[in-house]
């Protein structure tokens, strides 16, 4: 567990910021965690992509209390969406991917 890792989560109640447009962007709220870096596996990249996802890259935190729903993942400056955690033991596995399609 020695890469760092930014867990964001978003909120659109209280203040938030207006983008170019004048619509309301989210407030964003981030903890850093250190995590390990882990593979994708092939049957859960195949059907996630079957579904318009991309997983691409998959963290381990060393204790599930790290986590608190967040769905934003940032590591090396690229943002990721949560696809889904899984718990195992004490730790949790958060599989991520970039949307195939905006």
């Amino acid at each position: 567990m020695n890469e760092q890792i930014a867990l964001i989560s978003e909120s659109y109640s209280g203040a938030t910021t207006p983008d170019d447009y004048g619509d309301s962007e989210p407030a964003e709220t981030s903890v850093m965690r250190f995590a390990e870096i882990m593979s994708v596996g092939q049957t859960e990249f195949y059907q996630a992509s079957a579904a318009g996802m991309k997983p691409e890259i998959k963290f381990r935190l060393s204790d599930y209390l790290d986590y608190d729903g967040q769905m934003l993942v940032e590591y090396n400056g690229v943002r990721y969406r949560v696809l889904r955690t899984y718990r195992s033991g004490k730790a949790l596995e958060i599989t991520c991917y970039s949307q195939v399609n905006n």
